[in-house]
């Protein structure tokens, strides 16, 4: 559980100890799933947050006719799901979390992050601001992916999330694979590796399996800042 707590944006310049504490006067606790076990239905009454800890879980909606849309997957030990609900003001979750592996998750009171405890703890005070920290974050996010979804041509978008999540060495920080990224991009997946293997010919890219850099960034900056209309 410390690595998890460690790696969880919840726990930010908070010790593995100090966060026990917090999660103590919470009254959080640990629930274990098996493999396609729900963590939450839509129609849960969304009064708890969770933090992974162990394995994987897929968000989703259920249509009409039983079938089961993945909105997201979290398989990252320390990812919080289930944050934006809590503090919707509405009767239930509207998705669903299942499991995808045996899980571990910590489940966390909503209504711990409402006010400061009796004891006017300063980690108390501290996991408040951190939440605050994961909302402002969640955002940006957004704003930024409205922005790219907004930028022109595939070859573009393409461009502007690539050169975001560069390195110094050419190398990318990009944590998404192709069916993910083309989600985020809003596009179909054979459209976006037409795209990368047209980009690729041109010299713009090396792609050596799952894994992509950039040989000539000012290439692909110069083509991107001469596409802005």
């Amino acid at each position: 559980m410390n690595q998890a707590l460690k790696s969880c944006d919840l726990f930010a310049h908070m010790s593995p100890d100090e966060a026990k504490l917090c999660l103590g006067c919470s009254g959080a606790v640990e629930e274990k799933y098996g493999k396609g076990g729900m963590v939450f239905c839509e129609t849960d009454a969304p009064t708890r947050l969770f933090v992974l800890l162990e394995g994987a879980v897929s968000v989703g909606r259920d249509s009409a006719d039983g079938r089961r849309a993945v909105m997201a997957r979290i398989d990252r030990p320390g990812d919080l799901f289930g944050e934006v609900y809590v503090f919707l003001d509405q009767a239930s979750y509207g998705c669903s979390v299942q499991a995808e592996s045996p899980v571990r998750v910590l489940a966390i009171p909503a209504k711990f992050f409402y006010s400061t405890c009796e004891k006017r703890c300063s980690m108390h005070a501290q996991i408040i601001r951190n939440m605050l920290s994961v909302f402002a974050r969640k955002a940006f996010f957004l704003t930024r992916r409205v922005s790219l979804l907004s930028s022109g041509s595939l070859r573009r978008k393409i461009a502007s999330l690539l050169l975001e999540h560069r390195n110094p060495d050419g190398s990318l920080n990009l944590l998404m694979n192709r069916e993910q990224m083309a989600d985020f991009l809003g596009v179909t997946r054979p459209s976006l590796s037409r795209e990368l293997a047209a980009m690729r010919d041109e010299g713009l890219l090396h792609i050596n399996g799952k894994n992509i850099s950039l040989p000539h960034p000012d290439r692909l900056k110069e083509f991107y800042d001469y596409s802005v209309p």
